[in-house]
């Protein structure tokens, strides 16, 4: 869908502008989105559990406190946020801590190892924004592995507390945009920011979605 392409040609770019590219193979990227599912999940239920209706959270009318919280994450919740809140509660409950959350948290460790040393030769990572480009709204909904697919190159960024930052690179032979991501060190915001500058330049993407007015 041209993600290849306008990657190669990126790196092209910077090779013509002087800069050294260092090619660098890092973890395994399936154990990214596993771990960051795990990790993501786990948080999204134990942050969301003071949402009750009681404290915090919208008010159901109820009779009784299990109708209240039933009817409180019912309206209050959408269908994502009740998927992860689930799958969250049920990597954090007991038997499954262990086997589960304990994994993707030593996997975290690891991919934040894995950026220590990159960076011992480089000064920022470049990658895809996605390996595709933008799909339409509500497209991958029936296929949630898919669209969790999607964020294959973003979710270590997460996983490790590191800055990033998408840049459009261009637009497919179907007129949808390509994005490229900079992971930077931790706290250098400036030169990721910096670098971002320079391939934004150099990609003069002026490209606007045709409802958008000029």
């Amino acid at each position: 869908d041209g993600t290849k392409d306008a990657y190669a040609k990126t790196i092209e770019e910077l090779k013509n502008a002087g800069h050294t590219i260092i090619h660098k193979n890092m973890m395994d990227t399936k154990k990214h989105v596993s771990s960051y599912y795990v990790v993501a999940t786990a948080e999204a239920s134990a942050n969301l559990s003071r949402y009750d209706g009681i404290r915090y959270g919208n008010r159901a009318n109820a009779t009784n406190l299990k109708d209240t919280y039933l009817k409180t994450k019912s309206a209050g919740f959408g269908q994502e946020v009740q998927k992860r809140i689930m799958l969250g509660s049920f990597v954090l409950s007991s038997g499954y801590y262990d086997a589960y959350y304990k994994k993707a948290q030593q996997v975290r460790t690891l991919i934040s190892k894995d950026f220590t040393d990159a960076y011992q030769k480089c000064d920022v990572i470049l990658t895809p924004t996605a390996p595709s480009t933008a799909f339409a709204i509500g497209e991958k909904m029936d296929d949630p592995i898919a669209m969790y697919l999607n964020d294959v190159f973003t979710v270590p960024t997460s996983m490790a507390g590191l800055p990033g930052i998408s840049i459009p690179a261009g637009l497919s032979a179907n007129g949808l945009p390509l994005g490229l991501q900079l992971i930077g060190r931790a706290f250098d915001e400036e030169t990721m920011f910096k670098a971002a500058g320079v391939l934004e330049t150099a990609a003069g993407f002026s490209a606007v979605p045709a409802f958008v007015e000029g």
